[in-house]
């Protein structure tokens, strides 16, 4: 398929443009996204360096007198000789957390509001699409369409003409014809259409069904 070369102004440039944008919109809300994810990490790193800490607090003993009647019940030496706890470690996790918190409200709000942006971008190349469409296949596909219809009138007069003149064991296949509907809906001289709509909106160029 052969592709249309985008001038400096018409709905190709438009579309084209339209395209651009949708994409940097969707590289912030990425690139949004990933700074969420690597904060969360890192206040899940805190939380969980809090919890040791927590642990250890809670298992520290209180004084030499629970030292020794926490040995006298068996427990061993090397759990009371652990690393006492890091109390500014500590503090510097707790301050990590708030930190992180308030950091993810904020890119939260911030992505929400791209993710709109995207979303009305999106809608503005799928419009920009339908526009290069209208204006280099609409005319010539509504006049073949009219010319067909015309065409189809004619014959289905001739059939409705010829249903009481010709014998009774033909006669359904006439009414067959007449009563047959036109299909709105899914067609496959459809198919085409579908995937250069598709294609003019990733690619300004991509060419339209012959």
């Amino acid at each position: 398929m052969t592709k249309q070369k985008v001038e400096t102004d018409g709905p190709r440039a438009s579309l084209a443009a339209a395209i651009e944008s949708a994409r940097d919109a969707e590289a912030h809300c990425k690139a949004l996204r990933g700074s969420i994810a690597r904060i969360e990490d890192e206040r899940f790193e805190a939380r969980q360096g809090l919890d040791l800490a927590a642990a250890r607090e809670a298992n520290e003993p209180k004084g030499n007198g629970e030292v020794i009647d926490r040995l006298l019940a068996g427990e061993g030496s090397t759990a009371l000789l652990e690393p006492p706890v890091d109390h500014k470690a500590k503090a510097e996790a707790e301050q990590t957390i708030v930190a992180c918190g308030r950091a993810l409200a904020l890119l939260r709000a911030e992505l929400s509001g791209a993710e709109q942006s995207l979303e009305l971008r999106t809608r503005r190349v799928r419009d920009a699409a339908g526009a290069v469409v209208a204006t280099e296949a609409l005319d010539g596909l509504v006049a073949e369409a009219e010319q067909l219809r015309a065409q189809l009138e004619a014959k289905l007069s001739v059939l409705s003409y010829l249903h009481s003149q010709i014998p009774r064991e033909h006669v359904a296949k006439i009414e067959r014809a007449l009563s047959s509907s036109h299909a709105h809906g899914a067609h496959p001289a459809i198919n085409p259409w579908q995937m250069t709509l598709a294609a003019l909106m990733a690619d300004a160029t991509a060419d339209l069904p012959r």
